[in-house]
């Protein structure tokens, strides 16, 4: 879930991330010796906010994978987990890369997926965005119900972490929150907590749809990647978190919800609560310190925040 544009946010330097030749020789041996070829070149993926080693690998035999690597003592290293056992279980009917496999060793965790060739596409773009489109119907449509057995719920997972405006209405708010936020920080506070209930459902739900984590393909289809923050929950959440994306391209994102498949029969009550929860997680976590090796992430929230508060309040009509 900086005041730039979208395109910039989501460009390359991100992240400050491990790179290939600083993976322990060890480590880098036995990746090569289960893809059973040595790696040529390595084009490390500047994208996105985490700092694990994420690159396309390109070995002498003529193959290019996609590699992500951490280590097992590294905070991220669950996150990581989570990714490569969701990828790998999810129906092949899903647009998402393939995991090769995946190799322990030496203390570290590596995740092989196939390469996908593309670029991340670009909202403002009406054939990109109509792609985009596409994909998040064609999730919802694979998805529901989840194809896989347990898992948590978004309440479960999410419920602690959306409910910043109970916090600030409970306590001291921010110096700097904006005058709307202030006049309305009760009812705010109390649309929020309507969230978990709203989005209760049983799709399997990607919940980090933005556009570093998709991939356009030459054949004008996109893919999902990233897969590291499954849950089950109401099959509209997807498209409702990509939509400040969508606002921070410069679009109106309520035709889009009102048109689409996913989105056009939900309550508008359901939408407000979940938007309202996001904008008190960004603007709570945008004033937290910077990841050391992600700078750019608070500033991401921060902008993620704005747009967003922007597109809640045209929507609640609050003074």
């Amino acid at each position: 879930m900086n005041p730039h544009d979208d395109a910039m946010v989501y460009s390359e330097g991100t992240a400050h991330r491990i790179e290939w030749n600083e993976l322990p020789p060890l480590v880098r041996n036995e990746i090569e010796r289960r893809l059973g070829a040595k790696v040529c070149t390595a084009n490390s993926q500047r994208g996105g906010f985490s700092h694990g080693m994420a690159a396309r690998l390109e070995l002498d035999d003529g193959v290019r994978v996609f590699a992500k690597a951490i280590s097992d003592d590294d905070g991220l290293a669950p996150m990581y987990h989570a990714e490569a056992d969701t990828a790998a279980r999810l129906p092949r009917r899903v647009p998402a890369p393939s995991v090769l496999c995946t190799i322990e060793t030496a203390g570290w965790f590596i995740t092989v997926f196939e390469d996908i060739e593309g670029h991340h596409p670009r909202l403002d773009q009406p054939n990109d965005l109509v792609a985009v489109l596409a994909m998040v119907e064609q999730l919802a449509d694979v998805l529901t119900p989840s194809p896989l057995v347990g898992g948590a719920t978004i309440a479960e997972d999410y419920g602690p972490k959306l409910m910043c405006w109970r916090q600030f209405a409970e306590h001291t708010p921010p110096a700097d929150l904006d005058d709307w936020s202030l006049r309305n920080l009760d009812r705010l506070a109390a649309l929020e907590s309507t969230w978990p209930e709203a989005a209760a459902g049983e799709t399997l739900l990607h919940t980090d749809l933005r556009p570093d984590n998709m991939l356009l393909r030459p054949d004008g289809t996109v893919v999902a990647v990233d897969w590291a923050w499954p849950c089950r929950g109401a099959a509209w959440v997807d498209l409702v978190s990509l939509a400040p994306s969508i606002a921070a391209s410069g679009l109106d994102p309520d035709p889009i919800l009102a048109a689409h498949p996913v989105t056009r029969g939900t309550d508008p009550a359901a939408i407000d609560a979940f938007v309202c929860a996001l904008v008190g997680y960004w603007e709570h976590n945008s004033r937290r310190s910077a990841p050391p090796r992600s700078p750019k992430l608070r500033g991401y929230q921060a902008h993620s925040a704005l747009v967003s508060r922007e597109w809640l309040s045209r929507r609640l009509t609050w003074s």
